[in-house]
């Protein structure tokens, strides 16, 4: 079995399919992939019209492959959804709370949970759209669906690079730190993020149209813009995977040597004496340090998670650029490993408040303090001990 693509891009929401001739015919939501992966209809000229499934015959091991896929994005997207939704919710609930409103970073880490969750949701409504009901039916929805995943996916990997930055400078530059890490030019960082996104792609919403098969509607770009859209899906590829990447990576390396670097000086140089003499600075030098690597430790699991799925995307550009007379043609079992690795991708949506909660030592205390005051609030707890198992939170703050 054979998928044909006419744009070599990979997806970034779930595929749909619909009845054809009583086989299930792969298509794409064009407008939740962000076009990344434009799979076409099958037609009469599709390969897989000329063997396989025009004589009734099916290979079994191929179908198999199909049927897994299936199933594992019919249990696996519900779950990092609601896991996803739940956590980010959370996560923005403790980062606005009092306690780490003014810490490092906070604004980018609470605009990342809330893009996050825009692309949580959208990424929902088109696997229910495809799996259980067709509800993506008409275009006004199809062009919100399509907008918003183009421009959180933006933002989502640029608020990455944004903290990134902060502990890059924080750390390898920390004399310019109090000039450049501010809440002030945080928020306008993430206002200048938005602004862009918001005019990069507007084009989401003039290039997305539907698609009506028996009774199935489901939603595609306009056939009259295929050549520019080819252009954005390059230029996408650049402004969301090349520069950022490199640029995580980069700023990642070098906070971790310098990191390393500079406990291996402290630990050599201070004599008991020393030691004495500059013990504030250095808790506080520790703080910042358990901070960097849990922010570095959601870089770099998001360069991880994503790695998969770009590489996929990269390679099937690069491959219909080199032929573009021919249509990129996908096998099932590179169907499998594309698959498999958008559900890497959009777990990386999901993961962050795990790592916050496993290796954020403020974050569990802030996590700590705001369910002891939820006991308080509901009556659970009395005053009395809730003073005492908070005081220690309290003394931090």
């Amino acid at each position: 079995m054979v998928i044909q693509c006419t744009c070599a891009c990979s997806s970034k929401l779930p595929f749909h399919s619909f009845q054809m001739e009583g086989l299930d015919v792969f298509y794409e939501n064009i407008s939740t992939t962000n076009l990344r992966s434009s799979f076409s209809v099958y037609e009469e000229s599709s390969p897989i019209r000329n063997n396989s499934f025009v004589d009734g015959t099916v290979d079994t091991h191929e179908m198999d492959i199909y049927n897994t896929v299936k199933i594992m994005r019919n249990i696996l997207i519900p779950i990092i959804v609601f896991v996803g939704v739940f956590g980010n919710s959370v996560s923005m609930s403790v980062f606005t709370s009092n306690y780490l409103r003014r810490s490092s970073s906070s604004t980018f880490l609470v605009a990342l949970a809330c893009t996050d969750n825009v692309f949580l949701i959208c990424l929902f409504v088109t696997w229910f759209d495809g799996s259980v009901d067709n509800i993506l039916n008409s275009v006004r929805i199809c062009q919100v669906i399509s907008y918003l995943t183009f421009v959180s996916s933006f933002l989502s990997v640029w608020f990455v690079v944004g903290f990134t930055s902060e502990r890059y400078i924080a750390i390898c530059h920390p004399l310019r730190a109090k000039l450049f890490c501010t809440q002030v030019r945080e928020r306008v960082a993430v206002l200048i993020f938005i602004m862009l996104s918001v005019v990069l792609y507007n084009f989401a919403s003039w290039t997305t149209d539907v698609y009506t098969s028996k009774d199935i509607t489901r939603c595609t770009y306009n056939i009259k813009f295929i050549k520019f859209l080819n252009i954005v899906t390059w230029l996408d590829t650049v402004v969301t995977m090349l520069i950022p990447f490199t640029l995580i990576f980069f700023m990642n390396m070098r906070v971790a040597c310098t990191a390393a670097t500079f406990q291996e000086k402290r630990k050599g140089c201070l004599t008991p004496r020393d030691a004495r003499r500059v013990k504030h600075r250095a808790l506080r030098s520790k703080q910042q340090m358990r901070v960097t690597r849990t922010l570095l430790l959601v870089s770099s699991t998001f360069l991880v998670l994503n790695l998969p799925s770009h590489v996929f995307k990269l390679s099937s550009l690069i491959s219909n650029l080199l032929n573009p007379a021919a249509s990129y043609q996908m096998s099932m079992a590179q169907y499998l490993i594309q698959e498999i690795s958008q559900i890497f991708y959009y777990a990386s949506f999901s993961m962050n408040f795990f790592l916050y909660a496993l290796y954020g030592k403020h974050f569990q205390r802030s996590l700590s303090f705001m369910y002891e005051s939820m006991r308080l609030r509901l009556g659970c707890n009395d005053r009395i001990k809730y003073l005492e198992r908070t005081s220690t939170l309290r003394s931090w703050t």
